[in-house]
């Protein structure tokens, strides 16, 4: 045990203002697995609309057959044969509802074709192999398609059902339930005479939340995240949110340049919106101000909050929604500073559009608040400066992210077994960068203007397409860490979002059945669920550490072991504690002499612990386990801590 001096100070007299509601919020991207495939969504068919390429494999030599070729992935022939039937990737039968519909990047207007050249008594066509995660539940199938009157065969696991189709485009729907237990089916859809095109199928558990998971949206409810932050992220520079309403079998595909993948469109801001309702966390909107207009922004404000006599809310009417959706905060962009941001510029050219997407939004909805894109310090050609200096709109947050340790782009990843001590001691650089910006801040501004820390983590081995990160009890600490320098800077910091809620960088992980929290999710809950009220004024004395350099951050001799902040609401004080000590158990002085309400503890037997499909809840919250005394409190090693105090 560390006998050093260990002392967190606090006067519920000593305040620095009140904490802002939006201090514990997420990132929802489309990227990766976070939506649709293995994440929140729960359609169970993979590229249901069958848009982008074909299997073609150019290298194939001459007497290959290509007998994928024209079958749109990641779907594959049945009973594929070069003699007997063709596929193609038609381009001339397609279904889309009204031709304004915007397609910015990208072919989705294309269905499935499949033809029978010669005749067998085998039938052909296509098939998938699917992921059936509520077994026990009915599920809603449907398909649209035209055809020549033949009948279409359709298989899913061990159920089979034939359906005659149309001269023209026409649905079938059914409602089914699986009579095995079996999760892993394939699901097939073939004909034996002349031509089909599908232009869409869908397989939805009847049981969901506007199409959500119904499981994994009552774990984040467990949570309760300030905000929700959609629909990107870099994603959203590219992103027409018009072809994301409406009856989602006619939305429009299209190709995200972002992270080159195909967007179905089924997620769009009506099924975000009411989600975030059923969750119960503030939905924030980025406006697309890459390759997006004004007009475009202004139209899809009016479609979020106008009353039905306007005419996008009157549009939203007929989507079912008569009631305008409760939006308060936007953000102007994202990261338009950037290289790899679609209609990346520089900060002048940016001022002067933020101007004039305010102006036009301003026109339909004067309400909101506004975020401006922000960046670290005064990095990127001296970015806040000149954009504090030129923007006439108003200004109510300056969006910043930053990601720490930054190893994900070396050829080799450090283990997690070595790297406990820099990622712990990560906070110390992020308290240097939101120092150092809100200097820059209060240097070239005399307005109002706080800081949005909307996107921030640990980045490690996340890589293309999925971005997975195993986050462990560091990780953790290192996000209470961050937590408590935020709150203690609350005057100038009034919004976190960590990046990201599922999957991708994710707190909450999906495995087909299996959904599991990682380490840093419990430490949001606890700080979501209690620090509230006034920010008191707290100092810390605790012995420090040295650091290791390790991807893009420094060595650093001097980090505190321990991290503290606290919040007085109703007669109560919310102290949260870090103890980043590997080892020891520290003894802390803390005024602590009134009654200890309840503690909460979230540390392992190990400083890397964390959850997986395995173990699900290997790391979780333990409550009243605290060893406290007369003004003091011993908290173990690798530990987060959160104290109810009685004042």
């Amino acid at each position: 045990m560390i006998k050093q001096k260990n002392k967190i100070l606090f006067n519920v007299d000593e305040s620095i203002g009140k904490l802002s509601p939006h201090m514990f919020g997420a990132n929802l991207e489309h990227i990766g697995e976070a939506i649709y495939k293995n994440g929140v969504w729960a359609e169970v068919i993979e590229n249901r609309k069958f848009c982008g390429p074909d299997k073609l494999i150019w290298e194939n030599g001459l007497n290959d057959d290509h007998l994928d070729f024209g079958i749109i992935k990641p779907w594959k022939g049945c009973n594929p044969s070069a003699q007997h039937v063709m596929y193609a990737h038609s381009n001339s039968e397609y279904i889309v509802k009204g031709e304004e519909q915007i397609n910015r990047f990208g072919s989705g207007k294309q269905s499935q074709q499949i033809t029978i050249r010669k005749k067998s008594k085998t039938n052909r066509g296509i098939k998938q192999s699917i992921n059936v995660n509520f077994i026990n539940e009915e599920h809603k199938f449907s398909i649209m398609l035209k055809g020549t009157g033949q009948k279409v065969y359709i298989q899913i696991g061990e159920l089979n059902f034939v359906i005659k189709s149309h001269t023209k485009w026409f649905e079938f729907k059914k409602n089914i339930k699986f009579n095995d237990l079996k999760t892993k089916k394939t699901l097939s859809i073939t004909i034996n005479s002349d031509e089909i095109y599908i232009a869409n199928c869908s397989l939805m558990p009847k049981n969901t939340i506007f199409g959500f998971r119904k499981d994994v949206t009552k774990l984040i409810q467990q949570w309760l995240p300030s905000y929700i932050r959609w629909p990107g992220g870099n994603y959203l520079s590219g992103y027409n949110w018009f072809n994301g309403v409406g009856n989602k079998n006619y939305r429009l595909p299209f190709y995200d340049y972002a992270w080159y993948e195909w967007e179905n469109n089924d997620v769009g801001t009506d099924e975000f919106m009411q989600w975030c309702e059923i969750v119960k966390s503030e939905p924030m909107i980025t406006i697309n101000t890459g390759n997006g207009t004004p007009e475009e922004a202004a139209s899809w404000i009016q479609y979020i909050t106008g009353s039905t006599k306007t005419k996008y809310g009157k549009l939203r009417s007929k989507n079912g929604r008569d009631k305008p959706y409760n939006l308060k905060t936007i953000f102007i962009g994202n990261e338009m500073f950037g290289g790899w941001q679609i209609g990346h510029t520089d900060a002048k050219t940016y001022a002067i559009k933020y101007d004039k997407f305010v102006k036009a939004i301003k026109k339909v909805n004067p309400n909101l608040r506004y975020i401006a894109v922000g960046a670290c310090s005064d990095h990127f050609g001296h970015w806040n400066e000149i954009v504090l200096k030129n923007i006439k709109e108003k200004i109510d947050e300056l969006s910043i992210h930053y990601y720490s340790i930054r190893t994900e782009k070396d050829k080799t990843y450090p283990h997690y077994t070595s790297r406990y001590i820099p990622t712990v001691a990560a906070s110390t650089e992020v308290e240097i960068m939101l120092d150092r910006t809100i200097k820059e801040i209060k240097k070239n501004t005399n307005k109002n203007i706080t800081i949005a820390f909307d996107e921030w983590n640990t980045y490690v081995e996340a890589h293309a397409p999925n971005f997975i990160e195993n986050y462990n009890i560091a990780d953790a600490l290192y996000a209470a860490s961050l937590l408590n320098a935020c709150i203690n800077r609350g005057d100038m910091i009034t919004n976190t979002g960590i990046y990201h809620l599922i999957n991708v960088m994710g707190n909450y992980r999906i495995d087909g059945q299996k959904i599991w929290k990682t380490p840093t999710t419990l430490i949001l809950e606890l700080f979501t669920k209690y620090h509230k009220g006034k920010i008191l004024k707290t100092s810390v004395d605790s012995p420090t550490f040295s650091s290791p350099k390790i991807g893009k951050q420094p060595i650093y001799k001097e980090n505190k072991l321990i991290s503290a902040s606290a919040t007085y609401d109703q007669k109560q004080v919310c102290l949260s504690i870090v103890n980043k000590s590997e080892k020891e158990s520290l003894i802390i002085s803390t005024p602590t002499h009134k009654k200890i309400i309840e503690s909460y503890l979230v540390n392992g037997n190990s400083p890397t612990d964390m959850n997986d499909k395995k173990k699900l809840e290997k790391v979780y919250i333990k409550k009243n386990k605290l060893k406290c005394g007369k003004g003091y409190i011993k908290v173990p090693p690798h530990s987060f801590s959160l104290l109810l105090i009685k004042v």
